[in-house]
């Protein structure tokens, strides 16, 4: 028994009947659905219902079902409890920046709300779920993750990039399938699975290391600025490797990316001052100033007399950032 809620992604502007309730202009975004499992098998079986389609052989019942033939799945929480919550969870959804309620009375025949269903204007993270409602992700089946997997690999851009932040929310579920993608997909199915690989957060930085070595160089910029994200020191080490990347392009995003980490990837930058190229050590120099440490003074000092002007310039540039004046740069 208890209280759930379901995420449903409508890819493009549908009319759609709902039942008796009549015919109504979806547009397309994320739809969250509010409902209450108080029968027998409570809400997993609820749940697992909602999650198949008609051609399974499920009635088309509660108003749900008939948005769900349209809709992507993009997973439930829910919480467990003999209290009928849903009318405040829907009052609370309802309550987000740009929501509003596209069709009345959807899932909301026996209460006075204006509707169980809301449209948001971007999914809530699943943190607000948790503080807000009370609410856990749930699992309902093995395969839940296959159609946001198959929108991430072959739908729009805008889809996609929602596909990848609601994949994000399947935490270390995700990783593996994500990895498929990446090992055996076309460049532009690989981008997105490390896209979403950017949103499960640390669980994913070994395959994300992984993708740093792939063959297109937009897929390995997408992996560096990923690994930055999750803010997990022990990328700092494979993304120093990237500052020799045989791409400008991605080798900055390296450095972008480290410097995103911040005190994590002092030591793999300061180890990269040393290298022959000097395109390396600039780019080392340029995180280390951005990252702002009172520990890089020492190395930055250490490479003033370097034989790039560009690797001193930025160093010295760093250093007066940082506070430390007077300091003799040779022409």
């Amino acid at each position: 028994m208890g209280t759930y809620v379901l995420a449903l992604w409508l890819d493009v502007p549908s009319t759609i009947p709902i039942g008796r309730l009549g015919r109504f202009a979806f547009s397309p975004g994320w739809y969250l659905y509010v409902g209450s499992a108080l029968g027998p098998g409570g809400v997993p079986a609820r749940l697992g219902r909602h999650w198949r389609r008609s051609g399974s052989g499920k009635r088309l019942h509660w108003h749900v079902d008939y948005l769900r033939e349209y809709a992507v799945w993009g997973g439930a929480c829910a919480s467990y409890s003999t209290e009928r919550e849903e009318c405040a969870w829907a009052s609370a959804i309802l309550s987000q920046p740009g929501a509003r309620v596209m069709a009345p009375g959807f899932g909301a025949s026996d209460c006075r709300c204006p509707a169980h269903l809301v449209y948001v204007a971007s999914l809530p993270e699943e943190a607000w779920f948790a503080r807000v409602l009370g609410a856990e992700r749930v699992t309902v089946s093995p395969d839940e993750m296959d159609e946001l997997l198959q929108v991430l690999v072959s739908a729009g851009e805008d889809a996609r990039e929602e596909a990848a932040l609601a994949l994000g929310g399947f935490g270390a579920a995700a990783v593996e399938r994500l990895a498929a993608i990446l090992s055996s997909g076309e460049a532009d199915a690989r981008w997105w699975a490390t896209r979403a690989l950017a949103e499960v957060g640390r669980e994913g930085v070994p395959v994300l290391a992984t993708a740093l070595r792939d063959q297109d160089p937009d897929v390995r910029a997408c992996a560096a600025l990923a690994l930055g994200h999750t803010g997990d020191g022990s990328a700092a080490a494979v993304l120093a490797d990237g500052l020799g990347d045989e791409s400008a392009f991605v080798a900055s995003v390296a450095a972008d990316a480290l410097s995103m980490l911040g005190e994590p990837a002092i030591e793999a930058l300061v180890a990269r001052l040393g290298d022959e190229m000097p395109h390396i050590r600039l780019l080392a120099v340029r995180a280390l100033g951005r990252i702002g440490s009172e520990r890089v003074i020492g190395p930055l000092l250490g490479i003033l007399d370097d034989e790039s002007y560009m690797v001193r310039y930025y160093a010295h540039d760093a250093l007066e950032a940082l506070g430390v004046g007077m300091v003799y740069m040779a022409p």
